[in-house]
This record gives C-alpha cells, structure tokens and sequence, in this order.
C-alpha cells in the first residue's frame, strides 16, 4: 500500500492518537469515538440538539476510514518487517465469529474481546469498573460478581466498550447468572 506517512498522521490524529500508538490503543481509541459518537452518550446529551445526524454520521465515516487505513497500516507492517504486535487469533474476522455465537456467556465475552485486541485493563480504564469484575464476568464466577443491578450495569459497559448490542448481551448473561443462583438456592 502506497499511502504517504503524512496520511497516516491523519489517521492517528483522527483517533486521537500519537503516530507512535500500537494496534491495541488504535483499537480502543476507535471503539471509544465510535461509542460516543453513535449512541445517545451522556457526553453528548447536552449538545444532541445542536449536533445534527448527518454531522455525527460524518464523523463516524471518518473515525471507521481512520481504523479500516490504520488496520491495512499494520498488517502492511507486519508482513514487510515481520513485525507483530501481539500474536492474531486464528480466523479473526469478527463478524463471522459474531454471527455464529447463539448466546453471550463469559467465555464467549472473553474470545470476542481476544480477537478484538482489547485488554480487560482498557475497559476498566474507560469504564471505571474494577478489572477484577470483568475478569469474574468472562470467567463466570458468579459466587464473586457483585448483586444483579450492578452486574448487569457492567455487562452493559462491557458489551458497549466492544461495540456489541446491550440489550442482547446483558440478556444472555444475565439468564445464565439467574440459572446459576436458582440451581445454587436448590442446593441449599
């Protein structure tokens, strides 16, 4: 790909990065400006009147042409220099793996995350949620998560920071994590 390094710069400004950034912070930094610019953030509330949707379109066009020239920036930089950030998850392409997952469990949380690139720290950092919790979600220690409430307020910022349905996600878990307590009172 022949794309000047000043394009590049571009980019990285676009995602508010440093030029110097790694793949793992272009990925987090995306996955952010995606969600503030396309939901209904509390950032954004105060101004949603005099933001129009076609300005938020174009900056999301914009934020989506910065990662796909970004992503293409560091397969190129692999493949030249041999040059390998972190080692890529077999069959990485997400939509696929996302159409086929039936049911949002930890362990299905846990690989969309992996071959998302993204550290549980990157989403605690974002959310302000313990990394601890994250953890216990995808491992599915539900003796360790905190009461129903909280927990599904943090698999909703889990599943918004990966740019996954909410609703959707939070549902799946939250059954499971109900079959988990029932079958724990029956025991009892």
């Amino acid at each position: 790909m022949n794309i000047p390094p000043e394009d590049y710069n571009k980019y990285f400004e676009i995602l508010e990065l440093g030029y110097n950034a790694p793949l793992s912070e272009v990925r987090s930094s995306y996955l952010r400006l995606r969600a503030l610019y396309s939901s209904d953030s509390i950032v954004t509330s105060a101004i949603i009147y005099e933001f129009p949707d076609d300005s938020k379109q174009a900056i999301l066009d914009q934020i989506d042409e910065a990662y796909a020239k970004l992503r293409e920036f560091f397969k190129d930089k692999e493949a030249d220099h041999g040059y390998k950030e972190r080692p890529s998850v077999a069959g990485s392409d997400i939509e696929e793996y996302l159409a086929n997952v039936t049911a949002f469990s930890g362990p299905a949380l846990k690989m969309i995350r992996e071959r998302l690139v993204v550290e549980l720290k990157d989403i605690a950092n974002f959310t302000k949620i313990r990394r601890q919790y994250f953890e216990d979600i995808e491992l599915e220690r539900f003796e360790a998560l905190p009461t129903e409430v909280y927990l599904r307020g943090y698999v909703v910022e889990y599943a918004r920071y990966l740019s996954l349905d909410p609703a959707r996600v939070a549902g799946d878990y939250m059954a499971r994590y109900r079959t988990w307590k029932t079958t724990r009172g029956n025991r009892s």
